[in-house]
């Protein structure tokens, strides 16, 4: 049996897939903020035909990320977690948890809250959504 170089819970191709896949997320969530629900009856077909297919699409890549959460991010925090020899990349590590369990938890309340508990939490969803792929690259940019 021959030994594996580990690498920190991270091999090449789930870090190509959970950045497409990211990108993905915040590109389909730029079309559904720029084309509102509310507004569906007053788009084109061709808008309104974009915006519904975001909102699948949007959907699958959240299962598909879960996913790779799973198989990339959690051997990564295992191995990393007590690894304190660069702090500021330690931190970046944490914001993009805190950001992506809030991002989570607000994808909840957007499909199982309440109209009201909707009306706020879209917003904020949006808005941590859109910082996400930031933080990800602060934490991430040596890699690139």
């Amino acid at each position: 049996m021959h030994k594996t170089k580990h690498l920190a819970g991270w091999g090449h191709a789930i870090f190509g897939w959970m950045t497409t896949v990211t990108l993905a997320l915040w590109i389909s969530g730029w079309v559904m903020y720029l084309l509102p629900a509310s507004d569906l009856m007053d788009m084109t077909d061709w808008q309104q035909g974009l915006r519904r297919s975001s909102s699948v699409i949007h959907g699958i890549l959240v299962w598909a990320f879960c996913v790779m959460c799973g198989r990339g991010v959690w051997p990564h925090v295992r191995v990393m977690w007590h690894r304190h020899t660069e702090p500021r990349k330690w931190l970046w590590g944490l914001t993009n948890f805190g950001l992506l369990l809030l991002l989570g938890l607000g994808g909840l309340v957007l499909l199982y809250g309440t109209p009201a508990m909707h009306d706020w939490m879209s917003p904020v969803h949006f808005w941590l959504g859109a910082c996400v792929p930031l933080v990800y690259l602060a934490h991430t940019w040596r890699r690139f």
